[in-house]
């Protein structure tokens, strides 16, 4: 559920309350033009007033991407999309609002004000510190790994890495390196000036349990960077490439940090924001390592990212629904039917995305498959995958044999065939759960009836408003819509006395922002639109910023705003009129109060009939 605009808004600075923040928000604003922050990002060109682009949010040759300075605001005629210059930083750069909102105001040179936490938090600025200091040293530990992999003590690697058949591209790319021994790295760190204490907190160093002498502790292994959704290196991995190292084993990762886990973190995150920056990523696939992640971006796809693991967690799955809208699950087979991987499915789901998962023939890795067979017929695959619960259907299917020819064993898995069955299909919404009622049906020879019974024993799923359901606006809400648009846009005769009826979050929102700017003596402004009600509806956003409040129709549109006042002045009116009625039921006919209710209402009726 939204929040209202003038509650706490939750980011990575902790809570500020909104109403505090207003005033920073709108100098962050001023400071940064919509049409210098977006032509940063994007090829601009101006037509008349307006500036227009390719839409960088969905794939287009002709550019419809609208950018108006005078609004300071944008709008894809395309897709749709529209917001204001901390929207756009958010959405391009994959960012939260609090986090938008902070790099507008260091590019500005603009102090945030110091959150509730920090305040509370005695440690928040030395962690601050540290947290920088650690970020240095693991730059400077890829710096060297990298330089180490084409030094003369990295031919082994480079060899190896030439077997998979990765060029120099995606080397550079991933910023793949070597560790040519245990004390080189120490070397070089301390050369740097960097504390030995902090080395070992953020991972890249550890010490001897016996003297405690400091040592890599992926020394003589292939390197792979791992970098947060900003492109900065948190983390480590480590491939071992010649038997005496694997011994060890295959695969070695940086320890937990305070700047890393794995469960919060996904592998090529920040390629994958890269490949959305340059245009709409339709979906990401997610598999197991980074080595799968590496192969599949040498054939082509570069929308891949590694869980590095099999159980997704709720913090990936947000930053992978910053990204797009549909995952594709690419576990090998023993994997992808574990308990803690369904979860993590599950997981992705109820974060709304489309989960769809993929199954590689002959148990193979995903570059294993396509170092075998292709980057083609792995796109078939990808083709092939099944939505999440025709995936759960199969293992169903592959674990309880409800086509046995023994009635015993056959009824048997029946009962927990239709069990397992229940329970997938309560997590679903009731346009797909109809839909998989009837698949349930076709399989087991139940009747849907038996099964949607079955299912309301078992407790029907949460009644809940699609998200996708397209609201029906009364005539007065529209009228609503066409005042705030004509007050945001600052028109001449666009002004209110009092704040009309409003039944939505959007609508209370927003009037309750232009008539805080009212009792401050400033004009409300549009693009504080997407500041207010932030988590609105795009059809809301396009009922202010679509109308046309062009110079050639200030007549029609005056006129029309006095006819939308006249209208929420009458709803208002007849709104109390009716409570007033309502009050007269409890009433005694001969009492005073009845009598004086009833001059109300006349009164009322009166002003309606002169509206």
């Amino acid at each position: 559920m939204r929040k209202a605009w003038y509650l706490y808004v939750e980011g990575v600075f902790g809570k500020i309350k909104m109403a505090d923040l207003t005033d920073i928000i709108q100098q962050i604003k001023r400071a940064n033009d919509i049409v210098d922050v977006i032509g940063s990002y994007l090829e601009l060109r101006q037509k008349g007033t307006t500036h227009w682009a390719r839409c960088p949010f969905h794939g287009e040759k002709t550019a419809s991407f609208c950018v108006n300075r005078n609004l300071q605001i944008y709008k894809c005629f395309g897709c749709g999309v529209s917001g204001d210059v901390v929207k756009f930083v958010q959405e391009y750069e994959s960012l939260t609002f609090m986090e938008a909102l902070e790099k507008l105001a260091k590019r500005a040179n603009i102090k945030m004000p110091e959150t509730s936490t920090q305040r509370q938090d005695k440690d928040y600025a030395e962690r601050k510190r540290k947290q920088d200091v650690y970020l240095n040293i693991l730059r400077e530990t890829a710096v060297f790994y990298y330089k180490s992999y084409y030094s003369p003590r990295g031919e082994t690697a480079r060899k190896y890495v030439e077997s998979r058949g990765f060029d120099a591209d995606t080397v550079k790319k991933f910023g793949i390196g070597y560790s040519p021994d245990m004390e080189s790295l120490v070397s070089y760190l301390l050369s740097k000036g960097f504390n030995t204490e902090d080395c070992c907190a953020c991972g890249v160093l550890q010490r001897k349990n016996a003297d405690g002498t400091l040592f890599d502790a992926l020394s003589r292994r292939l390197i792979i960077p791992i970098f947060n959704m900003q492109g900065k290196v948190i983390a480590f991995g480590g491939r071992g490439i010649t038997e005496d190292v694997i011994n060890y084993g295959k695969y070695k990762n940086t320890a937990e940090t305070p700047i890393f886990s794995k469960q919060n973190n996904l592998f090529a995150i920040n390629i994958a924001k890269e490949q959305k920056q340059q245009a709409a990523l339709p979906n990401i696939v997610v598999v197991e390592g980074y080595m799968d992640v590496i192969a599949m971006y040498q054939a082509g796809f570069k929308r891949a990212v590694a869980s590095m693991g099999t159980s997704l967690t709720e913090k990936q799955a947000k930053w992978l629904s910053r990204l797009t809208s549909t995952v594709y699950i690419c576990y090998d087979g023993d994997a992808a039917g574990q308990k803690a991987t369904v979860r993590g499915m599950d997981i992705l789901d109820k974060a709304g995305l489309e989960v769809r998962v993929m199954s590689v023939p002959e148990k193979l890795d995903p570059d294993e498959y396509i170092k075998k067979y292709g980057a083609e017929a792995f796109e078939k695959i990808i083709e092939q995958a099944l939505p999440l619960p025709d995936y759960k259907l199969k293992l169903l299917d592959d674990t309880f044999d409800i086509r046995s020819a023994d009635a015993a064993k056959r009824n048997d898995a029946l009962q927990k065939y239709v069990k397992g069955a229940l329970v997938m299909l309560k997590q679903l919404d009731d346009v797909r759960q109809a839909q998989y009622v009837a698949e349930v049906s076709r399989r087991t020879s139940f009747s849907q009836e038996y099964i949607l019974r079955k299912l309301a024993d078992n407790g029907a799923p949460d009644d809940e408003q699609s998200s996708n359901e397209v609201t029906q606006f009364s005539p007065e809400d529209q009228a609503k819509f066409f005042i705030a648009a004509c007050v945001l846009n600052n028109e001449s005769y666009a002004h209110i006395t009092e704040k009309p009826i409003c039944d939505t979050l959007f609508l209370s929102d927003l009037y309750n922002y232009i008539f805080d700017a009212y009792a401050q003596g400033d004009k409300p402004s549009m693009d504080m639109l997407y500041t207010v009600c932030p988590n609105a509806r795009q059809e809301e956003y396009d009922l202010i910023i679509g109308v046309d409040l062009s110079a050639a129709r200030k007549r029609q549109n005056k006129q029309y705003f006095e006819e939308c006042v006249q209208l929420i002045t009458n709803e208002k009116l007849l709104r109390t009129r009716k409570q007033l009625r309502d009050k007269l039921d409890g009433l005694s006919a001969d009492s005073d109060e009845y009598f004086k209710i009833l001059g109300e209402i006349a009164e009322i009726s009166d002003k309606i009939k002169r509206n």
